[in-house]
């Protein structure tokens, strides 16, 4: 069994036992009742021979509270039966030489070119007459809190006054939040776009255009736009929790000198946490040499399905043996 999301359990009326045509027997605290209640994702942990989850640092989160949202129990003791795997992505579909959805294709040789192609056409798009000069700083993705966008409205008010960095943001999801979104949007219009909604060729556009991709999640089990936004050579900025840690290493002297970085990460979960984190991308981006070089590793990583999937292979075959 593998767990994408322990916030999303599968909780039912107790008499809805009925239709899985089980035996009462297993609805009992150890098995299929959690807390008086029907419990589909519970009955999977327990019954599975195997669990898997999709990173290796959310199958430690889920272990305890709050990562295991009521069954960490159940996990903990299942541990040995746990094993997290990084997701891949479609290179397929997001795939800067070849993206249909971008002006010029590029890869690490050209993306210069090929990233200010993307900021005209972007310009264009937002209804601008040139692109913005500034470093461009976006977010995509569900506008609800999982995905931290509370700390972005709050950033957005401390720091697009600065004049240091041009903001686009794109999405949909919580009413209030797009609201707040409206606000802070319409305060400073010549420094935040704001798109609601979801437009697939857009999100390409932007994660070409973009150089540094917000991603300041409470909980992430893995993530799938730091990884796109890696593969397009947009260095991400991530909260450190779940497959974000797994997948961004922060820049720092030792990374740099291991040349393992790829991104920029931040612990706390609170706006002035994530704001430092900002500014210690700005100002390496202001390196162009320094810049340069972490686009051109991040681009070359491969964060494809073939490793993934050897490792699931892998794992499957042992369970297989096992039987």
């Amino acid at each position: 069994m593998t767990i994408h999301n322990m916030a999303y359990q599968g909780l039912f009326w107790h008499w809805d036992m009925l239709l899985t045509g089980l035996d009462w027997k297993y609805f009992n605290w150890q098995e299929m009742e959690f807390w008086g209640q029907l419990n589909l994702l519970k009955t999977g942990l327990v019954f599975a021979d195997r669990l898997t989850t999709v990173s290796p640092t959310y199958a430690r989160e889920i272990q305890s509270a709050p990562g295991g949202c009521g069954l960490e129990g159940v996990l903990a003791a299942r541990s040995d039966s746990l094993t997290g795997i990084v997701n891949g992505i479609d290179t397929v579909a997001w795939d800067p030489r070849t993206d249909r959805h971008i002006p010029r294709p590029y890869s690490e040789q050209d993306f210069a070119d090929g990233k200010y192609a993307a900021r005209v056409a972007l310009a264009v798009r937002l209804g601008h007459a040139a692109p913005d000069p500034r470093p461009l700083i976006a977010f995509v993705g569900r506008l609800v809190d999982q995905k931290g966008i509370d700390l972005v409205v709050e950033l957005l008010g401390r720091m697009a006054g600065s004049g240091r960095a041009r903001f686009v943001v794109l999405g949909t999801g919580h009413t209030h939040v797009e609201e707040s979104l409206r606000r802070v949007a319409a305060a400073f219009p010549g420094t935040i776009d704001l798109v609601l909604g979801f437009d697939e060729g857009l999100a390409h556009l932007v994660q070409a255009a973009a150089d540094i991709m917000l991603v300041p999640s409470r909980f992430e089990p893995c993530g799938l736009t730091q990884l796109y936004a890696l593969r397009y050579g947009t260095l991400p900025l991530v909260r450190a929790t779940g497959g974000l840690v797994d997948t961004v290493i922060d820049t720092t002297p030792d990374s740099l000198q291991s040349g393992t970085a790829n991104g920029f990460v931040f612990e706390s979960y609170d706006p002035q946490s994530l704001e430092h984190a900002v500014w210690r991308a700005l100002d390496a981006h202001a390196n162009h040499d320094l810049w340069n070089g972490l686009v051109r590793r991040s681009m070359l990583q491969d964060w494809s399905w073939n490793a993934s999937g050897r490792e699931y292979l892998r794992l499957y075959e042992q369970a297989c043996a096992g039987c």
